[in-house]
Formats: structure tokens, sequence, C-alpha cells
């Protein structure tokens, strides 16, 4: 007898914890991963204009051109402020913050009026929005300097 009710008990557990398994699995979906979901708005948008920042109490100015910002097309990154440090070979790391598409490298060009730049063809996403980081190197270290900003596919 003790052997039925201990089989009936543990035969309604497990009705139960099958029923709370599948009963609600809508409830448990994630959303589907978008830069809307995850990233937070930035400060400043270098698909309009411009971008300041200040590092080690100096100001970096962090252009981008043509504007806006389209993926697989060609884009010069120029920042003016770098003649300020003691780098001795600059070069640039972009990739993905919100998925990963790989780091790219690129050197950093000097011109007359001591603006850095390099030419760069940025990678095409599925997502709606993808957001990536700039990061300044000298001698393959990273300095601490980078920017983040958007492309809209």
């Amino acid at each position: 007898m003790k052997k039925i009710y201990t089989t009936l008990i543990l035969l309604i557990i497990l009705i139960i914890a099958l029923f709370f398994i599948f009963n609600n699995k809508d409830e448990n979906v994630l959303p589907e991963p978008t830069a809307e979901v995850y990233l937070k708005p930035l400060k400043c948008d270098l698909n309009n204009k411009k971008c300041d920042i200040v590092f080690e109490d100096k100001k970096l100015e962090f252009e981008i051109n043509p504007k806006p910002i389209l993926p697989m097309q060609p884009v010069i990154f120029s920042i003016k402020g770098l003649e300020n440090f003691n780098y001795k070979n600059l070069s640039l790391e972009f990739y993905g913050l919100d998925m990963d598409m790989g780091i790219i490298k690129a050197k950093l060009k000097k011109d007359n009026d001591n603006t850095f730049s390099s030419k760069i063809v940025l990678s095409a996403c599925v997502l709606d929005k993808m957001r990536y980081r700039f990061e300044i190197l000298n001698n393959n270290e990273k300095t601490g300097i980078y920017i983040d900003f958007d492309i809209k596919m």
C-alpha cells in the first residue's frame, strides 16, 4: 500500500513539474537581439558631427567622412589632438561592441595639420543598428583613447 501512495505522489509531482516547464514557454523567451535593446544612447553621434573627448586633460576631436556612416563603404576616420601626447607609432583598432565582427587594424597617418587619419571599410551586420568602437593604439598597445559610434543598416 505504501508503494502505491509513494508512486502516486511522485506521479502527481512529475505532472505538476511538467506543467510548469512546458506551460509558459513564451514568457521565458528573450527578445530578438537588437542594438536598441542593449545599447544606451551615445553622448555624441559621429554620423552627424565631429565629436570631442577629453583624455588626460587634453582635448581630442574625432571625425568620420562622409556622413552618414554606411556599411561596406570607404570612410576616412580622423582624429586631432594626438600630437599633445608622446606617441610614436599610432594605429587604430575597430570592432563591434554588440556583436563579434572581428578586430580590424589600420595604421594612422599624420597629415600636415597634425591630423591623424585612416581610410577604412566597416562591415555590414544583420542587426538594424550596430555599435562599433575605434580604439587608438601606440606600438600595438592600447592607449585608453577610444570612441564609440553607431551604423544604421
